[in-house]
Formats: structure tokens, C-alpha cells, sequence
């Protein structure tokens, strides 16, 4: 039997034997199948766009909501969103956003400047909680703005560089030059939200029967564990640039899961299937394999001992051969990280990163007290349930038992609290992975600032933030990305973070699905999607 056909029975089985679970997951849908449906891959966390941050929370939101400006899925370039134009100052500081006039909310009121007015002051506010807010500290007196809420002070509105000039016209004043700000606003904290249903709901605007969204596409109905049931949002301004009326995204959990609701024609999309199958799946034409700006990593939380000790983090860091892992565990193409910022972003050259050196790991743990490991207590590496980082974290833990004599316990959560649980520090050492939210370095080195919620560590380095603040206000494009080498060198060395290789995207999509595209972002707005034909269960011959 050839190496083709043995291909072939092996996705044929898997299918098989996991069809009945495949079944089950989709029991009690009250809908016929959507035009289009995809694997969201987990349970959301949240449909608050000031409040999300994980990838499956942005793929929904992106539709459910519309900022000033949109991402191109193919180019990654800002397109008009509900601004359809806008311009800039000559010094960079002040730019004017004329928003469209035939724009609606879901319940017919009109989006107006004022919209984002709130909505941004709303992101600034810490009664938010918004894991992004110090991105808007890119608006003059944003952080002040901030602080002053912090204090139990009024905040400075005037101040802020805010302003609804009419109705139609919004006014951003910033702090220094941000010539990326039409592609960081597409990013979703910046999507606004609709003030009449937040205070009129409180916590539950954003059940289905209650929220307000601007986007192409309306929340029809939220199934917890199940899926998220959209139709297209007729009064949307772009509405005839949609093709696709209804569309579900499916919270299954598990990738074998997904991979059989893929092969059963069940869903059109899916995200990152098991990397023991990448021999049969990577050849196929339905598999898009392409780079990614996303780091692989692991937090060390530095409020609990022995993490708070820069020789054992140093330690966990230099006995793992990196490149052998994207290599022989990963498998689809991704390699060892030599830095925490990923290649392919223009005109930065990041620090490199210490080479694997297991004898200088083993020194160095003895240097902090745990010879050998002995002393250093049994610790947890927290992981989000997924098989394929399942696959990964044992593989670390297994590395750093046989080379450091160390007393691992893997623990795994489900999405949303495995979120959590780094957000509180409730974790020893977490697997964590960054993809950029906007096509700038900072989208990697603004994270770990002392005063950002995504740091999670408990690292503070007062140095580290000096010189983000100094890119900020940094108007040469050459010397903002030397302070930028700068931070991240001062990063690798105190090593809140340990990197370990640089992610690839994987996506099984169906030949009738029209307008995906491969791009560094991994961002595939359903706005732009399109399919031909009835669904169909893709061919499971090799290629």
C-alpha cells in the first residue's frame, strides 16, 4: 500500500473514530446550518470589546462591531471603517476623522463621533478593567486620564485628546507621533460600544436578547459551549459588500474534535489542526500554511519563589533546545525563537536571545540554591486545554525533569480560566502565546510595561519603561526602534518571559470559501468572506 493511500486511511480513521463525539457536541441546534461556519477553537471570554483579548474573542468581535477604522485581511493595511476618510497634521499630533453619515447601531440609533467619545473614556476609566486601556495612553493626557480615575479623582475630559468637534467629525489629539494609529485603531479595544444599552442593562448588555453592536453582522444567539449564531446586520453601511447572511462559530473543545467536524463538512474553517497529522494535512491544497507575527512563551510569576530569582527563570530558559522543539513537537514549519519579537517586522533589529546551554542552565540553578534541582519545590506549568499545547507543555516539562532534575505538574484549564488564573497570578509558570494585535514591534514590548494589565508576571523594571515611554514620544522612525531594542534587550535579560519559538498559521479551509486570506496577523475578517456551493465534506484523498 503507498504512502498516499496509508495518508488517506489516516484521516479516514480518525474521522471515524471520533464522529460520534463530533455528533454529540452539535446536539440540540435549533438552526439549519449557517452559510458559513467555522471552529472557534474555545469558549469566548467576553463580547466586550474594552474587556477581550484572546484571538477567538476578536474574531467574533471584529464582526459584531466596526471601529473608525478596518483591517484589509489580505494587505493587513487600515481601510475606512465608520471614518471614511481622515487626515493628519503636519506634526503628527492631530488627526480628524469624518465618520459616515448612513452608519446604524443594531437598534436603528445612529453612530455618531460621540459614540467614541464614550467609548474611549470608557476604556480609560480603571472601573473598566480594560487589559488594553494603556494603549489609549497614546491620546494626550490618556494616562493622566487614567490615573486620576485611579486617585478617586475626576478625570481631566478637556484635557484628553478626545473630542467630538460634530456629530460626524472626531478629533484625536496624541501624545507623540503614532504613524501606525489607523491600524492600531482597528484593533478591537478600540471598537466602540453603545452607552444607552450599557447603562440601561448593566452586566447583561451583552446577552443576545439585549446588546447593541455597529458591525456587518448581528448576535442572533449565544449557546454556552456550543456556538455563537450570527446573521448579516442589514442596516449596516457595508451591507452589500456581505455575502454571507448567517454565520456559526463553534466553541468545540479539543482539535480532533474540530478536525472531524472540518472532514464531516460541519464547519468550512478551522484553526491549528493536531500536529500528529501534519504529514497528511500540510500537502493538502485546503491547508494554508504561511508566517505568523506571534511568539510562543512562558510567563514565570515572579510574586511567587523561586521565580522571583533571575538565575532559575535564566535556568528554565537555557535548558530547552528551542529550535528541536518548533522542529520535532511543533512540526509545521515554526522555529526557535532568537528574541521575543518576531522576524518580519521592517526597520527593527531585536537583541538576541542566549542560546540553549543546558551545563550553564544546571550552574546556574545551583548558583540560586537547587542543585540538580534538589530543594526547589514540586511547581505547576498552567496550560489552556488544547491537545496540541498539551503535546507541547509535556514536552518542556519532560525537558526540564531530565536536565534540571525538577518536579513538574502540568495543570490545564478551560479558556476562560486559564485567563483568569493569569490574571489573578494564580500560576507558577504559564504557557502563554502573543500574536501582534497591529503590525508594530510595540504591539510585543508594550505588554510588559509595569502598568499594563497583560503583563501578569508581577515584573516591573523602571528603566524597561522609561524607554517605551521614549519611543512613544519618538518621531524618527530609526531611533524609536533603537529604544525599542533597547526595552527588549533589558526584557531578555530579566526574563519575566521565556520564548521559545516563533508560531506559524495553519488553516484548513474549504475550496468554497471565498475571500481568505494567508497573512501575518492570521486575521480573516467574515466581513470579506464568501462561499460557493452547499457545504461539502472536504476530499480526504491524499494529495
Amino acid at each position: 500500500m503507498g504512502p498516499d493511500r496509508l495518508r488517506s486511511l489516516a484521516v479516514v480513521g480518525l474521522v471515524a473514530l471520533l464522529l460520534v463525539g463530533a455528533v454529540l457536541s452539535t446536539r440540540g441546534a435549533v438552526y439549519a446550518r449557517a452559510d458559513f461556519a467555522f471552529c472557534n477553537q474555545q469558549e469566548i471570554a467576553s463580547l466586550d470589546p474594552a474587556i477581550a483579548t484572546g484571538i477567538p474573542e476578536s474574531r467574533i468581535l471584529r464582526a459584531l462591531y466596526e471601529g473608525l477604522t478596518r483591517y484589509d485581511g489580505e494587505t493587513l493595511q487600515a481601510r475606512p471603517g465608520i471614518a471614511r476618510s481622515w487626515r493628519v497634521s503636519a506634526d503628527g499630533l492631530v488627526w480628524r476623522f469624518q465618520l459616515r453619515e448612513d452608519s446604524t447601531w443594531t437598534n436603528g440609533d445612529p453612530v455618531t463621533a460621540h459614540d467614541f467619545v464614550w467609548s474611549f473614556r470608557r476604556l480609560l476609566d480603571p472601573g473598566t478593567a480594560a487589559p488594553y486601556a494603556y494603549l489609549a495612553w497614546f491620546f494626550a493626557g490618556g494616562e493622566a486620564y487614567t490615573h486620576a480615575a485611579e486617585r478617586g479623582e475626576a478625570p481631566d475630559t478637556a484635557a484628553l485628546g478626545v473630542a467630538a468637534l460634530s456629530d460626524h467629525e472626531l478629533e484625536l489629539r496624541l501624545a507623540g507621533p503614532c504613524p501606525f494609529l489607523p491600524r492600531l485603531l482597528a484593533f478591537t479595544p478600540f471598537l466602540p460600544t453603545h452607552r444607552g444599552c450599557l447603562e440601561e442593562h448593566g452586566t447583561d448588555w451583552i446577552r443576545p436578547e439585549n446588546i447593541v453592536t455597529n458591525g456587518p453582522f448581528r448576535l442572533v444567539e449565544r449557546r454556552i459551549r456550543d456556538r455563537l449564531r450570527l446573521a448579516r446586520f442589514d442596516g449596516y453601511w457595508g451591507v452589500d459588500d456581505v455575502a454571507l447572511e448567517t454565520i456559526d462559530a463553534f466553541s468545540a473543545d479539543g482539535v480532533t474534535t474540530q478536525l472531524n467536524m472540518y472532514f464531516t463538512g460541519q464547519v468550512d474553517w478551522m484553526v491549528k489542526p493536531p500536529t500528529g497529522l501534519y504529514d497528511v494535512l500540510l500537502p493538502r491544497e485546503d491547508c494554508h500554511v504561511g508566517a505568523q507575527a506571534g511568539t510562543t512563551f512562558f510567563r514565570a510569576n515572579l510574586r511567587r519563589p523561586p521565580f522571583d530569582d533571575v538565575r532559575v527563570r535564566q535556568a528554565l530558559l537555557l535548558a530547552l533546545d528551542r529550535e528541536g522543539i518548533a522542529r520535532d513537537v511543533m512540526r509545521g514549519g515554526e522555529t526557535g525563537s532568537t528574541s521575543f519579537v518576531p522576524e518580519g517586522f521592517p526597520d527593527y533589529t531585536p537583541p538576541p536571545l542566549a542560546a540553549a546551554d543546558p551545563q550553564r542552565a544546571r550552574r546556574l540553578l545551583a548558583e540560586a540554591g537547587y542543585p540538580d534541582g534538589k530543594g526547589l519545590r514540586t511547581f505547576e506549568l498552567l496550560y489552556p486545554h488544547n491537545e496540541t499545547t498539551r503535546d507541547f507543555c509535556e514536552s518542556v516539562a519532560n525537558t526540564w525533569r531530565r536536565e534540571l532534575g525538577l518536579d513538574v505538574r502540568l495543570v490545564n484549564q478551560t479558556w476562560k480560566v486559564y485567563l483568569d488564573s493569569q490574571k489573578q497570578g494564580l500560576y507558577d509558570v504559564s504557557w502563554s502565546a502573543w500574536i501582534a494585535d497591529y503590525l508594530d514591534t510595540s504591539t510585543f514590548l508594550e505588554i510588559f510595561g509595569s502598568q499594563s494589565s497583560n503583563n501578569r508576571t508581577g515584573w516591573s523594571n523602571a528603566r524597561y519603561d522609561e524607554l517605551l515611554a521614549a519611543s512613544r514620544a519618538q518621531a524618527d522612525a530609526g531611533l524609536r526602534a533603537e529604544r525599542l531594542a533597547e526595552a527588549e534587550a533589558v526584557l531578555l535579560a530579566e526574563l519575566p518571559l521565556l520564548p521559545v519559538y516563533q508560531r506559524v498559521n495553519v488553516n484548513l479551509v474549504s475550496p468554497r470559501v471565498g475571500g481568505f486570506h494567508d497573512n501575518l496577523l492570521d486575521v480573516h475578517p467574515l466581513r470579506d468572506l464568501s462561499v460557493t456551493g452547499p457545504p461539502t465534506p472536504p476530499s480526504m484523498d491524499a494529495p
